[in-house]
């Protein structure tokens, strides 16, 4: 695996690994200069998938469950590479059904999931191939909906990686705003029936 990836790796598994309880730390969020609002976001994603009760979304990338805390009246399924973040993710939501896995070798069966989301993965996967990957296991596990969000248009750390939008509007996604802050044309999210 790339410089990159095991990068990242350290940092998540330090994050796990702490004694923080602050899901925006643990999922990443802290340092941005937005107002994260958990429901919020998921209420938006929620929206966009038009995930209707009873039915069955995982969650690539789950981390802690920054967001998977506002998904608990669902047929909630999270995914995550980081072991130390899976295991701080169950400690802090015991009834979450929460597994360790890569984004690109998902451990489901083909349609498992009605609806499947990432948010704020894509920045940190190791190059174009994984991130080819991964979108073809997210597709491949969907029955109906796909939501890639925020993703990046330009690199904000030289670590990070940027899938082409080109590439993703080629696929049949369709390029909405992003969440949480309507003026920043940096970040979108993508969606596309499966």
């Amino acid at each position: 695996m790339s410089d990159n990836y095991e990068f990242w790796k350290r940092i998540w598994d330090l994050k796990g690994n702490s004694d923080s309880q602050d899901l925006l730390y643990l999922d990443g969020y802290d340092h941005l200069n937005h107002k994260f609002d958990s429901k919020l976001i998921a209420n938006n994603i929620l929206e966009q998938l038009e995930v209707s009760e009873g039915s069955s979304i995982l969650e690539v990338a789950c981390g802690a469950g920054f967001l998977a805390r506002e998904m608990q009246n669902l047929n909630y399924t999270g995914v995550d590479y980081s072991e130390p973040l899976i295991l701080k993710h169950k400690n802090m939501f015991p009834d979450h059904n929460v597994l360790i896995s890569e984004s690109s070798a998902l451990p489901f069966e083909d349609n498992q999931f009605d609806y499947v989301f990432c948010f704020g993965l894509f920045q940190y996967l190791p190059n174009r191939e994984y991130a080819d990957k991964t979108i073809t296991e997210m597709n491949r596990v969907c029955k109906k909906k796909v939501f890639l969000g925020d993703l990046k248009s330009e690199k904000t750390r030289d670590t990070h990686f940027v899938y082409p939008l080109d590439t993703l509007m080629n696929m049949g996604y369709i390029i909405t705003r992003c969440l949480y802050d309507k003026e920043d044309k940096t970040r979108y999210n993508a969606l596309r029936d499966t």
